[in-house]
């Protein structure tokens, strides 16, 4: 090499910077921590316990509940008794929902901190077996809302069907198509609805959680029957809530308009029709509703039971006197309702039997006749006087909350009738039939 002093400075530098450059350090990472949500429910966390779930089963009581767990007798008898006294809870029902806490520990099994009860979608207990035992009943917060529904019959159909295809919810079909029966339960017969007969409703749902639990109140409707409307409002007069029309005149009437609560009608009043247990036409004098065996039947207005017995065509039947002019009977009851014999006074709606098939008769149903002045009528062609106006001094205030409410309602849209097919109704009552 030419300079040798400029060889070695090279060589000490490249030394020098070799011994100053840093090793790479392998970067250490502390260990995962797990975080676990919290499940809370019933204001526990379900993620501190052991929990064992299931339903009720028949004929439980609570020692039945508590029985595979580390639970004296003598608790479950303070528990009972303290159930029973303080909190109205006698019984427990099968399918209800039940949740057993235990302590989550390696030496014991099946040891018992709490147990929680649902009694339904509202109320539940807690049982607390800590210390000394303790039971408290607790509810979950109930959300009320105002809704509005339109509905329409179709082909096949009924109410429970037109209301279910809108709501797709039975827990609100049920108690409001219920509602809606009773309310209109004078003026229409729900037996013998018209295709194309169409609903609107404003009501209140009630809500637990987000999800539908049931109905509030029913506060407007309006229902077109036979291209006639018919209005009805809910109001409150004396702390008591009941129903007027647009007119500020009461829903009832002398007469309800069928002898049982709304299921379905097999038949009407034909004076020519054909029956297949005599093999000829012979006239049917009255209208039959079909309904499952043992459904109670009530008198569709006051009066005082004429007959009281069984024949060989009728089978069980009653007749009732309501006046001078009108009576009605009812035909091939399974039994005649305890207490209901000749000279009894009965009023509208009470039981007087129960739907059979006695005497000359195909089918569980009750024949409904009707007479008036003697003669037997068909009784959905009647007029009768009803709807006594409400007291004048509370219709203008009600005629305001009227004029308030009623074109909210008159705005909700009926249905479009082609937007479901024809058979829609007949699958919708297989889909109901298997709830």
């Amino acid at each position: 090499m030419k300079n040798p002093i400029i060889a070695l400075a090279l060589l000490a530098s490249v030394s020098l910077w070799s011994c100053s450059e840093e090793k790479p350090q392998t970067q250490e990472f502390p260990d995962e921590v797990e975080i676990v949500t919290p499940d809370m429910r019933f204001g526990f966390d379900f993620n501190n316990f052991d929990v064992h779930e299931g339903l009720v089963e028949q004929d439980w009581t609570l020692s039945h509940l508590f029985a595979k767990y580390d639970v004296s007798q003598a608790e479950i008898n303070e528990a009972y008794l303290i159930s029973k006294d303080s909190l109205d809870l006698n019984y427990i029902v099968p399918n209800r929902e039940y949740y057993m806490l235990c302590r989550i520990d390696e030496d014991s099994v099946n040891n018992l901190q709490y147990a929680i009860y649902i009694k339904n979608a509202v109320e539940y207990f807690i049982f607390d077996f800590n210390d000394t035992v303790a039971v408290q009943a607790k509810r979950k917060t109930v959300t009320v809302v105002e809704k509005e529904i339109s509905a329409r019959i179709r082909k096949g159909g009924n109410l429970s069907f037109a209301i279910e295809r809108q709501i797709q919810n039975p827990t609100v079909t049920y108690p409001l198509v219920d509602e809606i029966a009773n309310i209109y339960s004078w003026s229409i017969d729900f037996f013998h609805l018209q295709v194309d007969d169409k609903l609107k409703i404003i009501y209140e749902e009630k809500t637990v959680g987000g999800e539908a639990i049931g109905i509030g109140k029913v506060k407007a409707i309006l229902f077109n029957h036979k291209n006639t409307d018919f209005y009805a409002f809910g109001y409150s007069i004396d702390s008591s809530y009941s129903f007027y029309t647009e007119k500020a005149k009461t829903m009832k009437s002398m007469f309800l308009s069928a002898p049982l609560k709304y299921s379905r009608m097999s038949s009407g009043y034909n004076l020519k029709r054909y029956i297949k247990l005599y093999g000829r036409v012979k006239p049917h004098l009255g209208t039959d509703y079909a309904a499952p065996y043992g459904t109670p039947i009530w008198t569709t207005a006051d009066g005082t039971i004429s007959r009281a017995g069984y024949g060989r065509g009728n089978g069980n039947f009653v007749k009732v006197k309501h006046n001078k002019q009108y009576s009605t009977q009812y035909l091939h009851m399974s039994r005649i309702a305890k207490g209901i014999k000749v000279g009894k006074y009965v009023k509208q709606g009470e039981i007087i039997g129960y739907v059979g098939s006695t005497g000359s008769s195909s089918g569980n149903h009750v024949c409904y006749r009707f007479w008036k002045d003697g003669k037997q009528v068909d009784s959905r062609k009647q007029n009768f006087n009803s709807a006594k106006p409400m007291k004048e001094v509370h219709v203008p205030k009600y005629l305001e909350y009227v004029d308030s409410v009623k074109p909210l309602l008159d705005k909700i849209m009926f249905p479009v009738l082609d937007t479901i097919s024809d058979d829609t109704d007949s699958t919708l009552n297989e889909v109901m039939d298997s709830l």
